[in-house]
């Protein structure tokens, strides 16, 4: 397992990020990084309004202190108004940072992207692996569409601000990072099925980072600060490995389809993206015959949802969205869904695995 990304710069040292800091109090190094980075002056911070009440207040007067002008914009959801509006607000910008969790830093490289400007990841929460990617999930009405834009030129991730959110949103990153264990043998499937490329460098980096968390499950509570920092390494190594392939395909397969068709069927469902993907995970690798009932531990120990009533959806739309899944991006991706599910062979699935 790679634990740095310093020997994926190696490849090619111009397409990741230049900085990654995972430690505690790394906001208080935020002027000294950008001094190294660039000659930059007008900073757009991409922001939530609860999450500027954290930590945002702080950032702009560091910023201030060191003769930095931060302006800030407040984000509700990455869509395409919201992406516009912030878009204006940063033409005079030189450098865009996007502070929080996934939504503000999803608009926060798309914003970067149209500017052709570069762009700062400054994670608050470790729900989720875009922190280090080059890719933006973007609503526009009841849908969702992927954009690509540039990866961040630094990773900033402050660990005593992390470790002060929420255990739901420790929880759901590593839901997303275990995720990679059938986003590969998906890839893999498509490989020797269809001739797919593959990349071996980046399927083992996803693969790798899933078995360090579920084999951490065990000992996460004994020292959850190290816990975090392992979650961020792993977040930002499945970043990395869609950077190598310049493709989400090494961290999205069967078990993000069937997220994204949760997301179509049941859009009231307030679950997060890495709960969603730890059941479909879990569904998935019953149908790849790998060990599920091990990733099913490590998601209850983890507190993530494993069946129905965990994750409040009820049991007809889940055999619906098991039974469709396969529709959803099945022009670009061959995964174990590649054939669909009888309606009546899905619910027994779910029914035995214990999921309804």
């Amino acid at each position: 397992m790679i634990n740095t990304v310093k020997e994926v710069w190696k490849l090619n040292p111009t397409k990741f990020p230049k900085k990654i800091i995972i430690e505690e109090n790394a906001t208080q190094k935020i002027p000294d990084i950008l001094k190294n980075l660039g000659d930059f002056h007008s900073i757009l911070c991409v922001i939530g309004k609860k999450t500027h009440e954290i930590v945002g207040k702080d950032i702009k007067k560091i910023l201030a202190k060191d003769g930095y002008k931060p302006n800030f914009v407040f984000v509700k959801a990455c869509d395409e108004r919201t992406i516009f509006d912030a878009q204006k607000k940063g033409l005079k910008a030189d450098l865009i940072m996007g502070i929080g969790g996934g939504k503000n830093i999803d608009v926060a490289k798309a914003v970067a992207s149209h500017l052709k400007i570069p762009w700062v990841s400054v994670p608050t929460i470790p729900s989720h692996d875009g922190i280090a990617s080059d890719r933006s999930v973007v609503s526009k009405g009841k849908t969702k569409y992927p954009v690509l834009g540039n990866p961040p030129i630094a990773v900033i991730a402050d660990t005593t601000i992390i470790a002060k959110a929420p255990f739901r949103y420790f929880a759901a990153g590593c839901g997303d990072v275990i995720s990679k264990i059938t986003a590969v043998l998906d890839w893999q499937l498509a490989r020797n099925e269809k001739g797919e490329s593959y990349d071996d460098y980046a399927a083992n980096l996803a693969y790798s980072s899933a078995e360090i968390i579920i084999k951490n499950a065990k000992n996460y509570r004994k020292d959850f600060e190290s816990s975090i920092k392992i979650l961020m390494k792993c977040l930002i190594n499945c970043g990395i490995a869609m950077l190598i392939t310049n493709s989400s395909r090494p961290c999205s397969g069967s078990e993000h389809m069937f997220c994204h068709t949760v997301d179509k069927s049941f859009p009231e469902n307030k679950a997060l993206h890495g709960e969603k993907v730890a059941l479909g995970t879990y569904i998935m690798s019953y149908l790849h015959g790998i060990y599920h009932e091990e990733i099913k531990n490590a998601l209850i120990s983890y507190k993530l949802p494993t069946n129905s009533k965990q994750i409040k959806i009820p049991s007809r739309i889940l055999v619906e969205v098991l039974s469709t899944a396969h529709k959803i991006r099945s022009d670009m991706r061959y995964t174990i869904l590649r054939n669909g599910i009888d309606k009546k062979d899905a619910r027994n699935i779910l029914k035995k695995l214990k999921v309804i």
